[in-house]
């Protein structure tokens, strides 16, 4: 029994002894390193600096100087001699009616107006007479009370008759009445005067009418400008105050622009205070430097409109054209420039420490563009960041290439793409320095 237990832990021991041997003398596979990725990504380095934040906004051009030319009066167009587009120079005649819708009219306000200055003048003459025909009938009036004192006299006396005495009581009273009548024409010279005047008035009144409308049938440009409308043609008959044609000054361009309700204080800051706020404006084929101006006094709730004068004497803009207008609002205090794609959302970045990434939130400001104000020309063609944050100082260095995959420590390995630029250049010259000595 004992033998039969001894055999199976003999050949137990002697497997177990040969696995351990087998595990003991096997080939060693190479241990594996798993090294961990570096991203190679360029840097900047923090600069912070007092800048002007740019406000980017879609506006339209305007003028202040529109002109609606209307007719005066139902007339027929007698030329139209101006077309859609043109520019006008100023006393240029633009538009002519049929002069005979209006030569009748002014001639007999002028007529009527002639007549009432005649009617005044016959007046006074009539007075004049008058005052001279007061004083006679004075005269005889007092004659014909002596004649009758001397009747009454008579008759008392016995010496004369009653029918005497009664035809010169009747003379008298004849020539009272005579005598009123004739001081009642005097007195009333005054309100007859007042009575043709006012006629006169209104006459001369309705003569200056008939004779604007005469001189409103030639349309002529009080300004040089464009011709933005013609809304008729020649031999068409119009009717009063119907629109013949419109034209604006270029001048006078104006931009109207939306201004944000965030940025209504700061702005409105600084008109007050009598800061010059400037910018561009442009339409994708030229640019134009602009003025804020004014805020318009009426606001929505999608903000205020800006009035931007343009500063260029010449302009190629039309009235009613969409303009791109940046804003360069007040300069503010320690800002840092950099590029859109070094932004992770709207205040995120990365800072490099060590070689490792480490977020940072920040606060964006706005835009950048720096401008060659001699040249009118756009100095950086691709705009910036202005953002701020108390976690960053001067000196420090920022990812500036973006990683889809960034987080806080991931290694990189950063360069600057200035120096990247030099080494590349100084690269390609010593290649091509070499080959030339060969």
């Amino acid at each position: 029994m004992l033998k039969k237990l001894i055999i199976p832990i003999i050949i137990l021991v002697l497997a177990i002894a040969f696995f351990k041997l087998m595990i003991a003398t096997k080939d060693k596979s190479p241990e594996i390193i798993i090294n961990e990725h570096v991203w190679r990504v360029e840097q900047d380095k923090v600069l912070k600096q007092s800048l002007s934040p740019v406000v980017t906004l879609y506006g339209k051009v305007e003028t202040s100087e529109l002109l609606n030319a209307a007719a005066p009066a139902p007339c027929q167009v007698a030329a139209v001699l101006v077309k859609e587009g043109e520019h006008i120079e100023k006393g240029q005649l633009m538009l002519s009616l049929d002069p005979g819708d209006f030569k009748p009219p002014f001639m007999q306000a002028r007529a009527k107006v002639n007549e009432l200055r005649a009617l005044i003048k016959s007046d006074q003459l009539r007075h004049e007479i008058n005052l001279e025909s007061l004083k006679n009938e004075k005269k005889l009036l007092h004659l014909s009370e002596k004649a009758l004192s001397r009747a009454v006299k008579v008759k008392k006396q016995n010496l004369g008759s009653v029918s005497e005495t009664e035809q010169a009581m009747q003379q008298v009273e004849k020539q009272r009445l005579s005598y009123n009548q004739m001081q009642f024409s005097v007195n009333e010279h005054q309100i007859r005067q007042e009575q043709l005047e006012a006629r006169l008035m209104q006459a001369e009144a309705d003569l200056n009418k008939t004779r604007l409308a005469l001189d409103r049938s030639q349309i002529v440009a009080p300004f040089s400008g464009v011709v933005a409308k013609v809304n008729v043609a020649q031999g068409d008959r119009v009717n009063a105050n119907e629109k013949l044609l419109s034209f604006y000054s270029t001048e006078h361009l104006e931009i109207r622009a939306k201004l944000p309700m965030k940025l209504l204080a700061e702005i409105q800051q600084s008109l007050s205070m009598k800061q010059a706020l400037t910018g561009e404006a442009g339409n994708g084929s030229r640019s134009v430097a602009i003025r804020l101006d004014r805020l318009s006094g009426e606001a929505r709730a999608s903000g205020v409109d800006a009035i931007f004068s343009i500063e260029d004497e010449l302009t190629q803009f039309r009235i009613g054209a969409i303009v791109v207008v940046r804003l360069q609002r007040p300069v503010h205090d320690n800002m840092i420039k950099v590029p859109y794609q070094a932004m992770y959302g709207s205040e995120r970045l990365y800072q490099i420490k060590d070689n490792r990434l480490q977020a940072v939130t920040v606060k964006t400001i706005g835009e950048y563009y720096f401008y060659d104000a001699t040249q009118r020309e756009q100095g950086n063609k691709e705009p910036e960041l202005l953002i701020e944050s108390d976690e960053l100082k001067s000196g420090d260095t920022i990812l500036t290439t973006h990683l889809p995959n960034a987080y806080s420590g991931l290694k990189v390995d950063a360069f600057f793409k200035e120096k990247a630029k030099e080494n590349v250049m100084g690269a390609a010259s010593k290649s091509i320095s070499e080959s030339i000595s060969e």
